[in-house]
């Protein structure tokens, strides 16, 4: 087996592939149908616990020409073709970024814009609030996963990373991924996260709190949204889902200010209510379904991180867009310098638990602080990438010291076997998305190092790590699979997903991350063919009923979207 990235290479990156066996290899022009001369150096990597076989690396970093490729070894064995082009990541970066499109709740999905997967108005009733009587509209938003729920926190996440990504690297986003905002002047992503955000802000109450979730009672079969008829609640609020409202709607508001000045002020005035409601509600108040109820629960019992997100966007953009705020927002100077100084204590706060409770990062965190679940990278991008570190040197350096901890640990990690971040313990649910957050990480400390501190070398040790991560994704994997639909001479076909399962078209949506290996053994369609014995990259079935291994959800794709676009960002 000789497994590469099936989407291709950048041409000058270093170039990796992967083989079970040792021997001699040969790069193979597509085109030209010949053999080229082109030398293979092969390394033995080891044996890796987490394929269940011995890794011999493959690297043909001197293939520089554009063109299609593949690799033959002289026992015959053959890889899936592969790109090597300057924007050999644009198309993927574009489909990830659309499948959000795909996801929007509550409009028709046009043939223009969605081609075969067109599809009607969903979701358009009102929804109950849990404990009363009251029913009110939540419109928009994008459906979470496989199933239509919509949740905060979740969504939330997926916003901060394609709006963290919007404000790092700009040029990496265009206007012309063709959805109904398409060639308005505001670059898509921008347009598409709007749509979530104007959700989000539905899920807000007066006194600043926010909604947890909006779903059905239970989930509902395999049918298409339309037909979706179960009825819909609000859940209550929570402090997750309120730190995470306000952190996102700070970033909002700085980001759109140049395109909408109005949304972003209101951005920003709802991201305040929701800090003073944080700060006169100390205590986590968090969440778990009602007894009958099985929809997602999201439930975190240590909110510190979040909190700490939180504040340090407050912190920061509190200033950001004071002199366009109306006259009921604005505030006198030492009430605004007060209300700064009782962030920056909330933050340290939160900072100090966080801490407390994480004594050591070694690399096990369920999301590395890029997820739902741990949002603790957030908060370091927040204060790291201050321009005016309003958070002062002492909180700057700790924050930065904590990001590049973590990424010297993912790039130590990639010493042997597979040249991947991961251990046997993070292949859980959701796999792809420890993958793709580390991915992020390491780009962000590369970042970090090469703006602020001139070590551009050990920036590219960084990047190079990042794209490890990315062709493990793309199919340098030991299931050979590319875990992007339509990505990819073997691509996964048979996503967790109730819009594929019921639309009667034969293919997938393109540009779904699938959930990836998992060892859990939590779903009883993957318990008929993996057991404890199974080396952890192969715990997957690609089969829409194992949802623990092959579910599609906002918050992996829009990881990976960060770290395909950060490589693509020189090539519009």
């Amino acid at each position: 087996m000789i497994v590469v990235n099936e989407t291709g290479y950048l041409p000058d990156s270093e170039k990796i592939a992967v083989s079970d066996e040792n021997g001699e290899f040969c790069i193979v022009d597509d085109n030209e149908r010949k053999k080229l001369d082109t030398p293979i150096a092969v390394t033995d990597a080891g044996y890796d616990e987490t394929a269940g076989h011995r890794v011999y690396r493959l690297d043909f970093s001197d293939l520089k020409d554009i063109g299609i490729y593949h690799i033959e070894s002289d026992k015959g064995e053959a890889s899936a073709s592969f790109k090597v082009e300057p924007g050999v990541y644009k198309t993927l970066k574009n489909a990830l970024q659309k499948f959000f499109y795909f996801q929007r709740c509550g409009m028709t999905l046009e043939e223009r814009y969605a081609g075969p997967f067109k599809r009607d108005i969903c979701h358009q009733g009102l929804s109950h609030i849990v404990g009363s009587e009251e029913k009110i509209s939540i419109p928009k938003g994008w459906h979470d996963a496989g199933d239509y729920g919509r949740y905060v926190s979740a969504g939330a996440v997926a916003v901060a990373h394609m709006l963290y990504a919007y404000e790092l690297f700009p040029e990496a986003f265009g206007d012309d991924i063709n959805i109904p905002e398409s060639g308005n002047g505001v670059p898509d992503i921008l347009n598409e996260c709007r749509y979530e955000l104007e959700f989000l802000s539905s899920m807000q109450d007066e006194d600043g709190g926010v909604h947890h979730k909006v779903t059905s009672w239970t989930f509902c079969g395999f049918v298409m949204p339309k037909d979706d008829d179960k009825e819909m609640f609000v859940f209550p609020v929570t402090s997750l889902s309120t730190a995470d409202f306000a952190a996102v709607m700070c970033i909002a508001s700085r980001v759109y200010e140049p395109y909408d000045p109005d949304f972003a002020r209101s951005c920003m005035h709802q991201a305040y209510l929701a800090g003073q409601w944080l700060m006169e509600h100390p205590e986590n108040t968090d969440f778990h379904d009602p007894e009958g109820c099985n929809t997602g629960e999201y439930t975190d019992p240590f909110d510190k991180d979040e909190r700490m997100w939180a504040y340090a966007e407050l912190m920061r953009t509190d200033y950001d867009i004071r002199q366009d705020m109306d006259r009921s927002m604005r505030t006198a100077g030492s009430k605004r310098e007060s209300r700064q100084e009782g962030y920056r204590q909330e933050f340290v706060s939160a900072l100090t638990a966080y801490e407390e409770s994480h004594p050591h990062y070694d690399g096990r965190s369920v999301d590395d602080g890029f997820g739902w679940n741990d949002v603790s990278s957030f908060a370091a991008i927040a204060v790291i990438f201050d321009p005016d570190k309003r958070s002062g040197e002492e909180l700057h350096d700790r924050m930065t010291a904590m990001l590049i901890s973590r990424a010297d640990e993912f790039a130590a990690m990639q010493e042997g076997g597979y040249p991947i971040s991961m251990k046997k313990e993070d292949f859980i649910w959701g796999s792809n998305m420890v993958m793709s957050n580390r991915a992020d990480i390491l780009i962000t400390a590369a970042l970090v190092l090469r703006q602020s501190m001139g070590a551009d070398d050990r920036a590219k040790a960084y990047e190079k790590a990042a794209l490890n991560q990315i062709h493990y994704i793309l199919g340098m994997n030991a299931m050979d699979i590319s875990y992007v639909t339509g990505f990819g001479d073997n691509a996964f076909k048979d996503p967790h997903n109730r819009v594929t399962i019921s639309d009667d078209i034969e293919r997938p949506i393109p540009g779904e991350l699938s959930g990836g290996p998992c060892i859990l053994f939590a779903d009883e369609e993957i318990k008929k063919y993996i057991n404890a014995e199974t080396p952890a990259q192969r715990c997957y079935l690609d089969h829409h009923l194992s949802y623990s291994s092959n579910e599609i959800t906002i918050y992996w794709n829009s990881s990976l979207l960060f770290a395909t676009a950060y490589f693509d960002r020189s090539t519009r």
